[in-house]
């Protein structure tokens, strides 16, 4: 039977640890007001607290929760509060979740 060094699992689990952390560090978040959707689009741009624009291209697995409950991209207005989280991919904002709140 071949008996592996103990420091070779140190180093395994190290390994493994930084690999989840910087998978969960790739994800952003950004909080602000919608300008508006393109459900047909899968797009919403987001105003945030410094009036810059923000756009953001939906994941096809993306979720969308609008006061607590699972709705569709297409049942987000216009100045609804919403936090997305995103990722950036090249040009492109893909938007992984957004939540969302109606004053």
């Amino acid at each position: 039977m071949i008996r592996l060094p103990n420091w070779i699992l140190v180093v395994l689990a190290l390994v493994v640890l930084l690999g989840l952390t910087t998978s969960v560090q790739a994800a952003e978040t950004l909080k602000g007001k919608i300008k508006s959707v393109s459900a047909d689009k899968k797009e919403i741009v987001v105003t945030d607290k410094d009036k810059k624009d923000w756009t953001f291209t939906m994941a096809d697995d993306a979720k969308i929760r609008l006061a607590d409950k699972d709705v569709k991209l297409d049942q987000l207005k216009p100045d609804d509060e919403v936090e997305v989280k995103y990722e950036k991919k090249g040009d492109k904002n893909i938007c992984q979740e957004v939540k969302a709140e109606r004053k």
